[in-house]
């Protein structure tokens, strides 16, 4: 009987050291909480570079490490980050197809954080400019690195 009961108990505090750490609920969290604390340390973030870049801001409690509400922000912030480049991206693309006298086929148009960069080659300098001057026109363009070139 007293077998019985040690076990019981043991089993009883295992199950409540494991409900201690069982999943957040949020999949992606749960796969970069190595060691399952409960929370990210910047060390299990090192391999998200965007996660690594908002940990410091997102670490609303400034424990060290992002709990599972933390961690969503630090994601939409991104996310919004994502969509606002591609809105940018668009916008210059768009412009760029309209522009008379710029072939803008000939262009690469990549955002990041509002930096915009135009590559390609085109048939010569005016049309470098002006394709530089659309792109720097835009909305939201922090700065346009043109390394278009000419053929």
């Amino acid at each position: 009987m007293q077998r019985i009961l040690a076990a019981v108990l043991i089993a009883a505090c295992a199950s409540t050291a494991w409900a201690q750490k069982s999943k957040s609920g949020n999949s992606a969290f749960d796969a970069m909480d190595k060691n399952r604390d409960g929370g990210l340390s910047k060390e299990e973030v090192v391999g998200d570079k965007e996660l690594s870049k908002r940990f410091t801001r997102f670490d609303a409690d400034k424990d060290g490490s992002l709990n599972v509400d933390e961690f969503i922000k630090a994601n939409q912030d991104n996310d919004k980050r994502v969509l606002a480049d591609s809105a940018i991206t668009t916008k210059v693309k768009a412009l760029l197809l309209v522009e008379k006298g710029v072939p803008s086929a000939s262009v690469s148009v990549e955002t990041y954080e509002g930096r915009v960069l135009l590559s390609g080659f085109l048939e010569n300098d005016a049309q470098i400019a002006q394709a530089g001057k659309v792109a720097a026109g835009v909305s939201g363009v922090k700065k346009v690195q043109n390394n278009l070139a000419v053929k």
